[in-house]
């Protein structure tokens, strides 16, 4: 499975947080660590409010894309990320179609996140990420469910354009 994803390399763009309308500066990089046996790669994330240029969220982790099934262009994934504000994320069922050029992934138990005695905030019960190549640009939702909701929010939306090496 030595096939590089639509999803390696550098890319900037702009976002919104839909539930409040705050737009955002986005600047990513996924790094390629390695395609044999697991593709291996590091996730960087970080945003900035869009007129004030203030900090606003970054992420770090890794997505490991397994070479299972062996057959197909769609492979078992499980995605990684640590947060400034003392929270971890495991997205246990996830999966990654070469063919469509769409990672999606699902944490949505509680072995999925971790909190650290610092997190504040209503805490999440839930997260869904779709992340997919259109017209050359990188587009991604994130829905978000928390503490005390049964349902998925529709919470940031963000497109991204390759930045040339």
């Amino acid at each position: 499975m030595s096939r590089v994803p639509f999803i390696v390399g550098s890319w900037k763009g702009k976002g919104k947080v839909l539930p409040k309308g705050i737009e955002y500066l986005e600047s990513s990089t996924f790094l390629l660590l390695r395609t044999e046996p697991a593709t291996i790669i590091n996730w960087q994330q970080f945003t900035k409010h869009v007129e004030t240029l203030k900090p606003m969220h970054a992420e770090n982790g890794f997505l490991k894309i397994l070479p299972k099934p062996e057959e197909g262009e769609v492979k078992k994934a499980e995605l990684m990320l640590s947060h400034p504000f003392s929270v971890n994320e495991y997205y246990k069922t996830a999966h990654f179609d070469f063919a469509q050029n769409i990672f999606e992934c699902l944490a949505d138990t509680e072995d999925c996140f971790q909190r650290g005695p610092a997190a504040g905030g209503k805490p999440a019960t839930g997260s869904r990420r779709i992340y997919k190549l259109e017209d050359g640009k990188l587009v991604y939702d994130m829905y978000l469910r928390t503490e005390g909701s049964d349902e998925f929010v529709h919470h940031l939306h963000c497109e991204m354009e390759k930045i040339p090496e």
